[in-house]
């Protein structure tokens, strides 16, 4: 019997057959192998392997109720190429990429539907690098609760499958599906606990997601929606963040008053800062992407503040010699954000602060009728952005955490609790102990580094030079007398004419190309047509 057909037999079916060899080589040590009596495959083992094909049988997701949810979870930016899905290779994976595969292999969605095979809608857009603490996404999930869609389909329980699929291989996830959504029972409100199939308990989505999704993506609780809710157009404010250090670099350039610390000037930022708040447009903050067509770029700002962050836990960790630089946060809240709208803002910034230019630069970039053209300029890194929070109507999500109905995440029973295998708070204390432990290495192959090169010069010896943050530790540096006020620099084009010449190049060309695919599909569909009629008409003539 070869060893492989030992494979799905039990332990203590394993044991009794050594035994039986044992017992028949006492009685006969001589006896040829060939007159050993065969084993038979143990009922338990049979059992097991019926067991096992049972198992193995494809499963269904349209045998479940679905539901539609909103998802709240958050990312480190910098181990991600952008937050949204791409079906072109990139360098560093997609967060919704990531999140989609983890939806597919707690089998809540059919990965070979992708996006639009599950609804789904995204809050806030972020580029490479971009972080979000808040984020919001909407769509169809498989739910414990309801009827399902085939009454005519044996009822099959509903398991939590998160930890249990781990290693579990999954089909490759693609955009390419049509526009309907899964089918759906009862409309999910926000409160949903008005019927009997209600007060069942949901499945436990974060603990499932989180089980599979890697640490730097942690979805943070989850709310049943309406069905025509979408997380973007049913935002009613974004809150970003933007964090900075006001003491690197040294601006040598400054010319110092005693007791003045070079640091950049706060106050004057804050100055700028409060600038932004109302309706302005703000087409001289941001860039134009002219495949968008946007034709109006006034925007409200709500809040614009910059505070101090509070390190009293001590950023450095024990032993490290580095004296930390004072740490602020740029809070900005409003309606809605053009592209790279929060990085230019943060750019003039940088600028004020480093006293390069006056706070009341903001009020003359916002004049759009008479600064029609964007000043030549250089946004300010991704790195330290986050987009904070995404804000929705009273009644319209109600936030909760697995077993939790409580609209409190505070409130949440045993999965959020301080002993679950779960426990966000012991993932986000682990990756900060990490980049701490990281800053200090760096620290140390800076003096491993002092052997062979030469470390910067003073401030002082840097009389001539000027230097400008962008923030994220990168900064731009020249000689003083090249810098260049923002109102004297080159101009970029209007956006009226950005938008035309792109409707008249890649725009024409992509128009004509997405009508030719779409006449190469009718005249498919009508020979595919054509060739299903021929053998019923072929049929009918038949004798």
């Amino acid at each position: 019997m070869s060893p492989s057909a030992y494979a799905a037999w039990s332990k203590d079916d394993l044991i009794a057959r050594i035994q039986s060899l044992e017992a028949v080589l006492a009685s006969d040590p001589k006896i040829p192998p060939e007159k050993i009596p065969r084993p038979q495959t143990p009922i338990s083992s049979q059992t097991a392997q019926k067991k096992s094909k049972k198992e193995r049988k494809p499963f269904d997701i349209n045998a479940y109720p679905k539901r539609k949810i909103a998802l709240k979870f958050c990312y480190a930016g910098w181990e991600y190429n952008g937050l949204a899905f791409q079906t072109d290779p990139t360098p560093l994976p997609m967060v919704e990429a990531v999140l989609l595969k983890a939806l597919g292999d707690c089998r809540l969605i059919d990965p070979e539907l992708g996006l639009e095979g599950c609804g789904w809608s995204r809050c806030g857009r972020t580029d490479k690098g971009v972080s979000g603490a808040g984020q919001v996404v909407a769509l169809w999930v498989r739910s414990a609760i309801g009827t399902k869609p085939d009454a005519r389909k044996k009822n099959l329980p509903v398991e939590d499958v998160g930890a249990a699929l781990q290693t579990e291989g999954s089909e490759a996830i693609t955009d390419e599906s049509s526009n309907d959504l899964p089918p759906t029972t009862e409309p999910a409100d926000a409160e949903p606990s008005e019927t009997p199939e209600q007060s069942q308990a949901e499945l436990r989505y974060v603990a499932m997601l989180n089980a599979i999704l890697p640490r730097s993506i942690r979805v943070l609780a989850w709310s049943p929606v309406a069905d025509d809710f979408d997380a973007r157009f049913s935002c009613t404010f974004r809150h970003y963040k933007y964090f900075f250090s006001a003491g690197f670099p040294p601006y040598p350039h400054l010319s110092l008053s005693p007791g003045e610390d070079g640091l950049l000037d706060i106050g004057a930022m804050q100055d700028g800062a409060a600038r932004l708040v109302g309706n302005h447009d703000f087409r001289n903050f941001c860039k134009i992407d002219p495949s968008k067509q946007v034709d109006n770029y006034t925007r409200r700002i709500t809040h614009a503040t910059i505070t101090p962050v509070d390190t009293s836990d001590s950023s450095v960790p024990s032993g490290s010699q580095a004296t930390p630089s004072p740490l602020y946060v740029l809070d900005l809240k409003g309606t809605g954000f053009l592209y790279h709208q929060v990085r230019h803002i943060m750019a003039i910034l940088f600028l004020i602060g480093a006293r390069l230019e006056p706070p009341t630069i903001v009020d003359t970039l916002l004049d759009a009728q008479t600064i029609t053209r964007k000043p030549v300029y250089e946004m300010a890194d991704g790195l330290p952005l986050v987009l904070w929070d995404c804000g929705y109507r009273d009644g319209s999500v109600s936030w909760r955490v697995d077993d939790s109905g409580s609209a409190n995440p505070a409130s949440a029973s045993k999965p959020g609790g301080p002993q679950s295998a779960h426990n966000l708070f012991y993932d986000f204390d682990l990756l900060a102990s990490q980049s701490r432990t990281k800053m200090v290495m760096m620290e140390h192959f800076a003096k491993a580094a002092e052997v062979f090169h030469s470390p910067p010069r003073p401030p002082s010896d840097d009389s001539g030079v000027f230097r400008a943050p962008l923030g994220g530790g990168l900064f731009l540096q020249s000689a003083m007398g090249k810098y260049v006020k923002l109102l004297d620099r080159p101009r970029g084009d209007r956006s009226e004419d950005i938008n035309e010449r792109w409707r008249n190049g890649a725009g024409a060309r992509r128009k004509e190309r997405k009508e030719a695919r779409a006449a190469a599909a009718v005249v498919g569909g009508v020979a595919e047509a054509q060739g299903a009629s021929t053998p019923q008409a072929e049929n009918r003539e038949a004798p």
